[in-house]
């Protein structure tokens, strides 16, 4: 019998020792070294580097309550996303940026001693299983890529003060802007003073709801006024960057591809907007009010009738209609005409769900407004069920109530065909046209 060689046996343990450790830390480190080389591919691309690197010396970029904010007269914040112009607020301890709209995107109103999350507003702008909701949610492209779910701050506030708000959730995509970070950056002495009328989403402990006035102060109110709504958003952490310097000129841009929603159209010498996408078929709003000419809504009441003579009603559906070159591809289809008020605690789905057939129309309370220059142009939803008066955009996004008789501003609306659209890329220097 042979003698066992301890030897032998030692090298040869050694041997398995060595090229198990081998092994284990090599792939270990051919691991790590691809983590890094992904995060660093991330970082190298990602648009919170690039507004870091752009920032490093601006003084209106600066450390507030811990996260990084934009302040005061800040210029190179401004985003596109879903063909609307957004304001970066900050950028988050995840890498994550909230952003909140240039311009309101609608106008609605609040609802009385009701909290955000239980406003109409919440259910305009976010998806929940009430018939209308996610009206925006619906709209912009490809959330589940660019956005994550936003921060809203829950906190009852008698005056205003920026300390960290303590009852925060995040389970919806939009919300409104806090009064934290109103104070921020700079509250009225700041980029986010438009000269519009915007809802903030705090309330006091009497249930009313802060605002901003036109000349950015805020105050509280019972939340009965119709004004502007500037939904707050949360882009996604280390998200690619395609291109912009952040200006106004050149904003960031994240989309590698645009959506519909908010396209410019061209059809004849008119440009359009696409504010609804359906089916088979999109809304357009005119991107500009009917050239010098101004009528009344109706010489009876909010009902829009194509029939009666007098009616901006009447106009649209045929002398407007038939100066159109391309009448011939404008649909029928139906359109709101409904009506808002407080006796049905200001829900904007009154004004939808009621419906007339028609090919063109006008916008309606509830729908989303593109192009914050308009002013003085006429909805299609009376203040109650065939009314003696409708609501009237002002280019502050304060809306009112005037008597139908009332001469306005006309931005029409009509509803055309998707596959129509095959030339261009939907922006304003290469809208969608016809082939």
């Amino acid at each position: 019998m042979k003698k066992l060689n301890v030897q032998k046996v030692f090298c040869f343990l050694s041997f398995l020792f060595i090229l198990s450790c081998c092994i284990f830390y090599g792939t270990r480190f051919i691991k790590l070294y691809l983590e890094n080389k992904k995060v660093e591919t991330e970082e190298k691309n990602s648009l919170v580097k690039v507004i870091r690197e752009n920032n490093a010396d601006n003084e209106s970029f600066e450390i507030m309550n811990g996260k990084n904010y934009f302040t005061g007269s800040a210029n190179t914040n401004y985003l596109e996303y879903s063909n609307i112009l957004w304001r970066i607020i900050k950028v988050n301890g995840d890498n994550s940026l909230t952003a909140i709209s240039e311009y309101s995107i609608t106008s609605l109103a609040h609802g009385k001693n009701t909290s955000f999350k239980d406003s109409r507003i919440n259910t305009w702008l976010n998806t929940t299983t009430s018939e209308y909701s996610g009206i925006l949610e619906k709209s912009l492209n490809n959330i589940e890529t660019y956005l994550q779910k936003t921060e809203t701050c829950n906190d009852t506030y008698n005056e205003l003060s920026n300390d960290l708000c303590k009852n925060v959730t995040t389970d919806a995509y939009f919300s409104l802007l806090s009064i934290p970070d109103y104070l921020n950056t700079g509250s009225k002495d700041s980029y986010l003073n438009n000269n519009e009328y915007f809802y903030l989403g705090n309330n006091n402990d009497e249930g009313k709801t802060w605002y901003v006035n036109d000349d950015g102060k805020a105050t509280p109110n019972v939340g009965d006024e119709i004004i502007g709504i500037r939904p707050v958003i949360t882009i996604k952490a280390n998200i690619d960057y395609i291109s912009g310097t952040g200006t106004k000129e050149d904003p960031y841009k994240i989309e590698k591809e645009n959506g519909l929603f908010g396209s410019y159209v061209k059809l004849g010498n008119d440009t359009w907007r696409i504010y609804e996408i359906n089916n088979d078929e999109v809304k357009l709003m005119l991107n500009s009010t009917i050239p010098n000419i101004t009528k009344e809504y109706s010489s009876k009441n909010s009902y829009y009738d194509d029939y009666s003579k007098n009616s901006t009603a009447y106009y649209l559906n045929h002398t407007f209609l038939d100066s159109l070159s391309y009448k011939d591809i404008i649909k029928e289809t139906n359109w709101s005409n409904g009506y808002y008020n407080s006796s049905n605690t200001f829900d904007y789905t009154t004004s939808l769900e009621t419906t007339i057939n028609s090919k063109v129309a006008l916008l309606s309370i509830g729908n989303i407004f593109l192009n914050p220059e308009l002013t003085n142009y006429s909805t299609m939803t009376g203040t109650k069920e065939k009314a003696s008066s409708i609501y009237v955009i002002q280019k502050n996004k304060r809306v009112f109530s005037k008597q139908i008789s009332t001469k306005t501003n006309i931005v029409p609306t009509i509803a055309v065909d998707k596959n129509i659209l095959k030339k261009g890329n939907g922006t304003i220097d290469s809208p969608f046209e016809m082939e």
